[in-house]
């Protein structure tokens, strides 16, 4: 008897611990993700600003402003919905939202006043000013995304991470697409 526990014991400790297969893998735990943000670019921007066009002055005022700014852009997962997933065995097929901006943050040790002239009777530019003139280059950079590639390249980065996602859950064909953006443009 005691030789039957000596042996009979390890084989259930063994097999106690081989890991099971999972009966029903969770597609939806994707959704626990949030904002996936797959891409980040960093632009700069040089804002120039002539003030003198205040007849009631005399003289001008001119500053030339550098800044950078670090846009990320991505997927909110959060948006996917039950309807958004179909699982059949091996394959799964996922509609993923459309990538969209998800950041845009100026440094402020990345501003830089490169120029700054000031002649007449006037006054420098104040701090208040020159925040709105960074703001003013933070609309222009925000404008002039549509020309850079940063959703694209977030949409493929997006769809290489959901794919190694579902491969790691044991799926062997996975079929991602994208919603259409407010703009029209397909993914």
């Amino acid at each position: 008897m005691k030789y039957i526990y000596i042996c009979v014991l390890p084989l259930l400790f063994l097999f106690s611990c081989v890991e099971k297969p999972a009966d029903k893998v969770d597609v939806y735990e994707i959704r626990n993700i949030g904002l996936l943000s797959t891409t980040e670019y960093t632009i700069g921007k040089v804002v120039r600003l002539k003030d003198d066009k205040t007849w009631y002055k005399y003289g001008d005022r001119n500053i030339l402003i550098s800044c950078k700014a670090k846009v990320k852009a991505g997927v909110d997962l959060t948006a996917v919905g039950i309807e958004d997933i179909q699982a059949d065995g091996g394959k799964v097929s996922i509609a993923l939202p459309a990538p969209a901006i998800l950041s845009v943050t100026m440094d402020p040790d990345q501003v830089q006043v490169e120029l700054e002239e000031v002649n007449g009777f006037r006054l420098g530019f104040s701090q208040d000013e020159k925040n709105r003139i960074l703001a003013l280059g933070e609309k222009s950079i925000r404008a002039n995304l549509s020309q850079t590639s940063i959703l694209q390249t977030a949409a493929k980065n997006a769809r290489i991470f959901v794919t190694d996602f579902y491969k790691q859950l044991g799926f062997e064909e996975i079929t991602i697409t994208f919603k259409q953006a407010n703009d029209g443009q397909k993914y």
